[in-house]
Order: structure tokens, then C-alpha cells, then sequence
């Protein structure tokens, strides 16, 4: 069995930072949306930029986790409790998206060598809070309180989430003593 090689998490890190705020935002742009009711059209646009927000989002956090898995994998083998492709695939599956995301997270973080700091709980918190609050919304008595406090989570989740990237991204890269980013003016003269 070939040994695993580290690959480089920053790319679809730093990419997966801006889906996460872009894709948060439109939530909350749809939440208050409700609350003045707009036209169809608005909120028909609304749906499809947050659509397409999060569909981008999912195929770069698989990517990230995919690549993050992988470098857990090469600084501490044998720690992952999940295989890599169902570290990927657990976020797609439904009601196992409400508890193995976390897991997965944790044992990439602690494979890292990060400490637990409560992020990953405060994230998957907010996470699971924002999805029973943005359903709470459907019910009239609750509307507009709901929807308030779903934007306020669903903004403290998507700061949570860039900050876990962030953390193990770093972390990763230092424990890997992986090479700079070529700056890019020095990408483009190695392409010509």
C-alpha cells in the first residue's frame, strides 16, 4: 500500500471562506425577505443566488474537508474514526448531516494537533439551532421573532465555520511545513 502524501488544503480553503459569508448572507437576505414581503421575482432571485451559493459551497467543502482528512491522515495515521470519502459524504446524507459533520470535524481538528477550543461545538450548535429556528419561522406566532434570530445565528455560524477553516488550514500547512504560494505574477510566468 503506497504511503499517503500531504496535499495542499489552502486553495479550496481560502475559496471555501467567501462561499460560507456569500452563502450565509443570502440566508439572511432571504430571512428578512420574509418579513416585507417581496415580490416573486425578488425572492425567486434570492433562491436561486443562495442556491447556487450553497451548491459551490458543497463542492469546495468537499474538497477542503477531502484534502484536510487527508493531511490528518499523514500527521497522525490511523486517527480518523470515518474513511475519507465518508468523511465527505456525511454532510450530503440527511439526518446523519445532523451529528457526523461534528465528528468528522473534531477528529480532522484534533489529527491536526488543535486542541478542542469549543469552535467546532459552538459551530455545530448554531448550525443545528439555525436549522430548527429557520423551520420554527413557518409558524406565524413565531415569525418574525424566529427570523431574526435565525440571521443573527446563521451570521455567528458562517464566522464559527471560516474561523474552524482557518484554524486547521494553518495549522495543517505549518505541521506540513508545506512550501509558500507562488505569488501571482510568478504563476503566471511558469504557465507562459
Amino acid at each position: 500500500m503506497a504511503s499517503i502524501q500531504p496535499v495542499d488544503p489552502r486553495e479550496p480553503a481560502t475559496n471555501l471562506k467567501v462561499l460560507t459569508g456569500l452563502t450565509n448572507v443570502c440566508l439572511v437576505l432571504i430571512y428578512t425577505a420574509f418579513l416585507y414581503s417581496p415580490s416573486p421575482a425578488v425572492l425567486g432571485l434570492l433562491f436561486l443566488l443562495t442556491l447556487g451559493a450553497m451548491a459551490a459551497s458543497f463542492i469546495v467543502r468537499s474538497v477542503w474537508i477531502r484534502r484536510c482528512w487527508t493531511n490528518a491522515e499523514v500527521l497522525a495515521p490511523g486517527s480518523q474514526r470515518s474513511s475519507r470519502s465518508w468523511a465527505v459524504g456525511v454532510w450530503f446524507i440527511p439526518l446523519v448531516q445532523l451529528w457526523l459533520p461534528r465528528r468528522v470535524t473534531l477528529d480532522i481538528r484534533r489529527a491536526s494537533g488543535l486542541p478542542d477550543n469549543g469552535t467546532v461545538n459552538l459551530w455545530w450548535g448554531v448550525s443545528v439551532a439555525t436549522f430548527v429556528i429557520g423551520t420554527a419561522a413557518g409558524v406565524r406566532s413565531l415569525h418574525q421573532v424566529a427570523i431574526l434570530v435565525a440571521c443573527a445565528l446563521a451570521l455567528v455560524k458562517a464566522v464559527a465555520f471560516i474561523r474552524i477553516i482557518g484554524q486547521v488550514t494553518s495549522h495543517q500547512v505549518e505541521a506540513l511545513n508545506l512550501p509558500p504560494i507562488p505569488e501571482l505574477g510568478e504563476r503566471a510566468s511558469r504557465r507562459a
